[in-house]
């Protein structure tokens, strides 16, 4: 079914990349002035998944939100596929940390927000929305409501409703950083494994370090006050197999290296 509706429903462009060069962001009150980035610099290559990881208030949750085109630049560009940033778009998801669905509509409803805005036929967001059910296993709970759903069931939601409306990019900020360690994992195991199946470019922002290296292909680790990128580190280590830890070794020599670049 997912093979079939993949060429009706899914037309992604080629070769989208992102471009960051320069990026500053300085927020201004009428008593002070804060400096929340300086002179951040990232590539994200097509069908990529970049993680930014660094400490709370380094600045990364506010890099992907002025990649989601819901914040202004102080300074810098700011590419997706080769256009400047200058405000939200369908071809940017967005997946938050809180559950964002809309408590009055069902889960297949909330999936198919985006496409009805869009003004799609009843029977084609049914056809996407059935897909992205399955991709995510909330085939059963289509039609229940957002308090019927655990805080995992949410977030397979969030993604799917994302999904649904085929972005060049997948933009998450923190989204499993409020489910306990046995949901993470497993939204974790998904998210991968969707990430393999669709091939959408992914920039996620986390402060796990395990989590940055289990999910990631390249990771930018940050520093805070203000926010800069410290050191771009290679995530593609053949550190798992089968979503399992296959180089313990390798694993803690890596991880070792990042927390020393935290703490300075």
């Amino acid at each position: 079914m997912v093979m079939a509706l993949k060429s009706q429903v899914q037309v992604k462009q080629a070769e989208i990349e992102i471009d960051i060069q320069g990026l500053s962001k300085i927020y201004k009150t009428k008593k002070n002035t804060f400096q929340a980035l300086d002179n951040v610099s990232l590539h994200v290559k097509n069908e990529e998944f970049v993680s930014i990881l660094g400490p709370s208030g380094c600045g990364k949750s506010t890099i992907l939100r002025i990649l989601a085109g819901l914040e202004d630049a102080t300074s810098g560009i700011v590419k997706v596929g080769g256009q400047e940033v200058a405000g939200p778009s369908a071809e940017r998801g967005m997946v938050f940390q809180s559950y964002t669905l809309f408590p009055w509509l069902t889960v297949q409803e909330n999936i198919e927000f985006g496409l009805k805005l869009k003004g799609m036929k009843a029977k084609q967001r049914k056809e996407i929305s059935d897909k992205y059910l399955e991709l995510v296993g909330l085939e059963r709970f289509a039609n229940s409501f957002g308090k019927e759903l655990s805080g995992g069931m949410k977030q397979r939601v969030a993604i799917a409703r994302s999904l649904a409306n085929n972005p060049e990019v997948l933009l998450m900020d923190e989204p499993f950083g409020a489910l306990d360690a046995q949901t993470k994992q497993s939204m974790q195991h998904l998210l991968l494994d969707i990430w393999k199946k669709e091939k959408t470019t992914i920039v996620f922002i986390t402060h796990d370090i395990d989590e940055s290296l289990f999910l990631s292909q390249r990771i930018y680790v940050m520093e805070a006050r203000p926010g800069r990128i410290t050191e771009e580190i290679d995530a593609d280590l053949n550190l798992f197999k089968d979503g399992e830890l296959a180089d313990v070794d390798k694993f803690m020599k890596v991880k070792k290296h990042i927390i020393s670049l935290l703490k300075h």
